[in-house]
């Protein structure tokens, strides 16, 4: 096993697997699930994705891709040895994937141990009475991207490249529309900025209030933290469809785009920063460069699915799924 991915699936260290831990196995499907200390568990389905489903357009992006990045990650699988990161991916799940999930978690693991980030990791092969069923099911719903555009792009690219051949595959671990947790990113503006003029921002187009302190977050609204005082922000409830009615997308054209230039000699910068980050450490930086922090709620994954399924793509860092699987207990051969 190794952790030594980063969010591409490059292998920052050169950990390359040890084929003498891998056992051959037939063509299979597998349960993967990944569970918590306090007994919450994310379970999917670990199966190859045809690269020319991709390319039909059945596996579907709300990100888009850096060229530089994907040119990066090609040169890299040119070169590496290193396990595959899965790519993670969320659909509608039907009635064969859930009965058939449940039964196989019946059974024996083939795989069972204290694994990193504080998850314990199963594996379970699927049932061949369950196999073609699970697959033809599988077949014929579309697949979304939570986790590994460049992955996925890389993918296509290098099928391409090697005339297209009918037989390749992305190792995928397929979740439920509801199966991973949703993260959002929070964004902070460094200071000095006045607080007058920040709420001025928000006069007359978003709703703000007074707040003794964070509030927790349904989509549509935010928490604001400046001048040393919380406000709870309430967006509009009539909002234009896919990206432009994201609560990030509204806060990048209501505040982000329109703020005031850094005093003389600073610089004003927006950061963006995981929802995991401690409130009180976020809260610590404004207070001391006098900036300003809005604390976002991540997108319901349906709004995930109805821009991938108009072509769009959200803003970057909008979103976070986890648990992220861990590379190394899956090897394609």
């Amino acid at each position: 096993m190794t952790e030594s991915q980063d969010d591409s699936g490059v292998d920052l260290y050169g950990v390359a697997p040890d084929l003498q831990h891998y056992d051959a196995a037939p063509p299979a499907l597998y349960v993967y699930r990944q569970t918590r200390a306090d007994g919450e568990a994310y379970t999917g389905v670990v199966c190859d994705v045809a690269v020319h489903a991709i390319a039909a357009g059945r596996v579907r992006a709300h990100e888009a891709v850096d060229p530089m990045r994907l040119e990066a990650l090609l040169w890299h699988h040119a070169r590496s040895k290193a396990a595959p990161a899965l790519v993670m991916l969320l659909h509608r799940a039907g009635p064969v994937y859930a009965q058939a999930v449940a039964e196989t978690q019946t059974g024996e693991p083939v795989v069972d141990f204290d694994g990193p980030g504080g998850y314990w990791q199963t594996v379970w092969r699927v049932p061949d009475s369950w196999t073609a069923a699970l697959a033809d099911e599988l077949g014929g719903t579309e697949l979304y991207i939570a986790d590994g555009h460049h992955r996925t792009a890389a993918a296509l690219e290098e099928w391409r490249r090697a005339g297209e051949p009918p037989s390749a595959g992305l190792l995928c671990l397929v979740h439920p529309i509801d199966g991973l947790s949703l993260s959002a990113f929070h964004r902070r503006i460094s200071g000095p900025i006045e607080p007058e003029q920040l709420l001025g921002l928000l006069d007359g187009r978003l709703a703000v209030r007074l707040a003794s302190g964070p509030s927790s977050l349904p989509v549509g609204s935010m928490n604001l933290y400046v001048g040393s005082r919380w406000y709870d922000v309430d967006l509009p409830a009539d909002r234009p469809p896919g990206v432009a009615g994201l609560d990030v997308s509204i806060l990048q054209s209501v505040v982000l785009d329109r703020l005031p230039p850094a005093p003389p000699g600073r610089i004003r910068t927006v950061d963006t920063v995981p929802a995991a980050e401690p409130l009180d450490v976020l809260v610590t930086r404004c207070d001391i460069d006098r900036g300003a922090l809005f604390t976002l709620a991540p997108p319901p994954p349906e709004a995930l699915f109805e821009i991938s399924d108009a072509g769009e793509v959200t803003p970057p860092k909008a979103t976070y799924f986890e648990p992220k699987p861990a590379a190394g207990i899956f090897l394609r051969r």
